[in-house]
């Protein structure tokens, strides 16, 4: 008598990750595993689908994320990564443990819940990231490990401190060695690290990375036992310089991230899906590219049954109209179709903006004699460019903003700390400002402008609402709220991308940006990736690692 099963899917192409082939074959699903591979007498489906003419992959999965970066609750998060083919995710929710702590940690925990995503946690490892910020909280290994009994926590993510590790630091060390014990990996944050460094984090177990930027850098990391997280984000675009290093040899050291993706990004060109099909164009095989996708993510997390369409493996998968263009026909994750349903938002409370600030805060006095230290923004990449030049100053000696020098503040929003002020150059305003309680890794506020009274308005106006992202055009405000955390809509990823369209109309309305300028702007108070960067506490020298002065 046949043994009875809840799918059982035929006639398509079934992507063999182990031998890298397709073939036309038979999957037998129960329970959310996978049973067989093959034809079969011994087994009677509930129910059966013909995937003529169609291809099997297994589901896709996203090496490293961080969810608040698409502004949308993990809930929210989920409806639209699946759609993608996206069946799990490794997500580092470092930027509302920045904002909330170990309360922040929970919320998202909590919210995960409410998708079949599967959503693993890595545990920030660093918040703040540096002693350089003001944070809302400090989390050290103590606040850190009870959080690894949580089935849903994996490890712990992305060490960005490498002096911390170097120096043996007792409390990283302690993180390092709590998700260990706890059977976890750890992530590493290798932004412009050589062979030598990388020795001293892999000397210590970490063996990931997603910050390599070049061929070398890549194949540093593979040569030094690591895994290479291919990353092609809203601005970090590194998919096509990596690629050339992937060979048949070393394909399974190399995976793909996305990092920091906005929610119309997604939704627009893609996930990991995106990443694939960037990869099949680019001249890898497909049977590769999905595998680098599925298979080598599941590996490279320690995971054991995931990423495959095999016996025993569980049953997320996807089926294709489209292998070249990763069309996702359905996609099935734990052995269920996934149908599109909205998810109640759950609510982070207790999340307020505390911060006193005045338009005349904003007034830079300079030396018109003297160049100034300024930052310039590198279009698709979070790293920045620290050039001295002239800028221009009014007859009072103070610095007056132009289409190529805007001013800049981070302002601090948890104990009214007071702010950081500097000069920015790439954002092309032409007038108006914009602001954001999202400034990578501490979040306080930071805003540019061409003008002060601009900038002081869209700064009240983040503290009246809550958190978002503003534009202001002579007095005129478009705001984006994002009241959970400051970092997250509360609304459908729907009701997000139509605010985003509005906020995005309204700032070309003060630039000629091509690319995006909030997720851009997020970056430049992010004082562990070079050059030059400022924080509430002032201007940063990433190489120095020290403050400087705006004309020292």
């Amino acid at each position: 008598m046949p043994i009875p099963v809840d799918y059982r899917l035929h006639s398509g192409q079934v992507l063999n990750v182990f031998t890298q082939e397709f073939q036309e074959n038979t999957v037998w699903i129960d329970k959310g595993r996978i049973i067989f591979v093959d034809d079969s007498t011994a087994y009677e489906a509930k129910e059966s689908i013909d995937c003529s003419g169609k291809y099997l992959v297994p589901g896709l999965i996203d090496a490293h994320l961080h969810i608040e970066s698409s502004l949308l609750t993990p809930s929210e998060f989920g409806r639209l990564s699946l759609k993608q083919g996206v069946t799990r995710i490794f997500a580092d929710p470092h930027e509302i443990a920045s904002v909330a702590g170990v309360s922040g940690i929970q919320y998202m925990i909590d919210s995960a819940k409410k998708t079949p995503l599967h959503i693993h946690y890595m545990l920030p490892s660093s918040v703040p990231a540096t002693n350089f910020e003001h944070a809302g909280a400090t989390l050290d290994a103590e606040a850190l490990k009870p959080f690894y009994q949580h089935k849903e926590v994996a490890g712990l993510a992305e060490v960005m401190d490498y002096p911390a590790v170097a120096n043996a630091d007792d409390d990283m060390l302690q993180k390092i060695k709590d998700a260990q014990e706890a059977g976890k990996h750890v992530d590493g944050h290798g932004a412009g690290l050589g062979p030598d460094q990388l020795a001293v984090y892999r000397a210590y177990g970490i063996d990931t990375d997603h910050e390599a930027t070049s061929v070398k850098e890549a194949l540093d990391r593979v040569s030094a036992g690591m895994n290479v997280f291919i990353r092609e984000g809203t601005v970090e675009r590194d998919e096509k310089a990596l690629l050339p290093a992937v060979s048949e040899a070393n394909q399974g050291h190399f995976a793909f991230a996305t990092d920091d993706k906005s929610a119309k990004d997604i939704q627009d060109e893609g996930s990991i899906n995106f990443n694939v099909a960037l990869a099949i164009e680019e001249g890898i095989a497909p049977e590769m590219a999905y595998t680098m996708a599925s298979l080598n993510a599941a590996q490279a997390h320690h995971l054991q049954n995931v990423g495959a369409i095999a016996p025993g493996y569980e049953a997320d998968l996807i089926i294709l109209d489209d292998l070249k263009a990763v069309q996702v026909a359905h996609t099935m994750v734990s052995g269920e179709f996934f149908e599109d349903q909205k998810q109640p938002v759950l609510w982070l409370p207790g999340q307020q903006i505390n911060l006193t600030f005045e338009e005349s805060d904003l007034t830079l006095p300079l030396d018109a004699t003297k160049p100034a230290h300024v930052i310039e923004i590198e279009p698709h990449h979070i790293t920045t460019k620290h050039v001295v030049e002239k800028v221009a100053v009014d007859k009072d000696g103070n610095f007056v903003a132009d289409i190529n020098h805007a001013k800049v503040a981070v302002i601090e929003r948890y104990h009214d700390l007071g702010h950081g002020l500097g000069i920015i150059k790439g954002l092309n305003l032409k007038q108006g400002a914009i602001a954001s309680t999202i400034a990578h890794d501490s979040h306080n506020v930071i805003v540019a402008g061409q003008n002060d009274q601009d900038m002081a308005i869209a700064v009240a106006e983040l503290k009246k609402i809550g958190g978002g992202q503003v534009v202001v055009n002579n007095g005129k405000v478009t705001a984006l709220p994002l009241p959970i955390g400051g970092l997250m809509s509360d609304k459908s990823y729907e009701e997000l991308i139509e605010g985003q369209d509005r906020l995005n109309a309204a700032f070309a309305e003060i630039s000629d940006l091509t690319f995006d300028p909030f997720l851009t702007l997020s970056f430049m108070a992010l004082p562990v990736i070079p050059s030059l960067k400022i924080t509430d506490q002032g201007l940063f020298d990433v190489e120095k690692f020290e403050f400087i002065g705006i004309q020292d």
